[in-house]
């Protein structure tokens, strides 16, 4: 399992995450607001007996759904994978079996409603099937699809979790990371759930930064402000290095990816220090530029006496 995957599959290990996003993605589906109790996660056998981890999802949870027992099957993702139909439904119905027969044994005669939801948090669009037949028009059987990168943020206005995460995820801008991550840290404090920061913190750390800290370094992270921390150093070294090489590692693959983006990140390093605060035709220049002007301009600004100067054509 990648970095970003098992930062995913941490965070929704907490109760208040997933019961934002169920309830988030009932109101979508369903067109209103929905009651959800009694939230749960099973254990990781819960789908299948066999020790064949192919046969595992990544997580199963359930609640109650407006007096409906509901089983909920998560499965993280970064890559688009053309088989994810199949194995969604084979990981439903062995869900659906194992929760149906606990439900029988106390008695209940109740039938589960099994929703298989999709996170992918990769950039490439997603081409891969999602149901047999018309969707929501006759019989369909498939999966919820959540796509981190190119899901509209305002369908989870009223998730905020939720919210926070995808908007690390997708942002660019590392100041703008900077502040996301203030906002997160007293939006949790406010809101009595200071338990979550280390999860956050673990998540975080891996969407921004998981390139530069090791796994030991991730899990040892217990405060938002540590990955704070960590990324005003990177932007110390990018400085100190001469900025010639750009920033090698840049943010782990899928944010900042390769020399062109390592040279954005420690442009804008610069000249935040030198010309704070820029304005936004220098922010777009720089992101359309290409490997060798980004070059020329990282020599320039350590002696441009202005702005314009940096940009000005040889």
């Amino acid at each position: 399992m990648g970095v970003h995957d098992k930062a995913y599959r941490q965070l929704f290990a907490n109760p208040e995450v997933v019961m934002e996003l169920l309830s988030g993605l009932f109101r979508l589906l369903w067109d209103r607001p929905v009651q959800i109790r009694n939230l749960y996660r099973a254990a990781e056998g819960h789908v299948s007996r066999r020790a064949d981890r192919s046969r595992l999802a990544d997580l199963v949870g359930g609640a109650e759904v407006e007096g409906r027992y509901v089983v909920v099957v998560f499965e993280f993702t970064r890559t688009v994978e053309q088989d994810m139909l199949g194995r969604m439904m084979e990981y439903m119905v062995l869900a659906w079996r194992s929760v149906r027969r606990e439900l029988l044994s106390r008695g209940v005669q109740a039938v589960p409603l099994v929703v298989g939801v999709v996170i992918y948090n990769g950039e490439e669009r997603w081409t891969a099937a999602e149901w047999i037949g018309e969707r929501w028009r006759g019989p369909s059987i498939g999966y919820v699809r959540i796509d981190v990168w190119h899901e509209p943020l305002e369908r989870w206005a009223d998730c905020p979790l939720i919210s926070y995460a995808f908007r690390l995820q997708r942002e660019q801008d590392a100041k703008r990371v900077v502040e996301l991550l203030r906002e997160l840290a007293a939006h949790l404090r406010a809101h009595g759930l200071a338990h979550l920061e280390p999860s956050f913190a673990y998540f975080a750390g891996s969407v921004v930064l998981g390139g530069e800290l090791t796994e030991e370094e991730l899990s040892a992270m217990s405060k938002i402000e540590e990955v704070n921390t960590r990324l005003e150093q990177l932007k110390e070294r990018c400085r100190r290095q001469g900025f010639e090489e750009g920033h090698q590692r840049g943010f782990e693959e899928g944010r900042l990816q390769g020399l062109e983006e390592g040279q954005r990140l420690a442009l804008l390093a610069v000249l935040e220090a030198r010309f704070a605060p820029l304005p936004q035709w220098a922010r777009e220049r720089i992101e359309q530029a290409g490997s060798e002007e980004l070059n020329a301009w990282i020599r320039r600004a350590a002696t441009a006496d202005s702005l314009e100067r940096v940009f000005e054509k040889d």
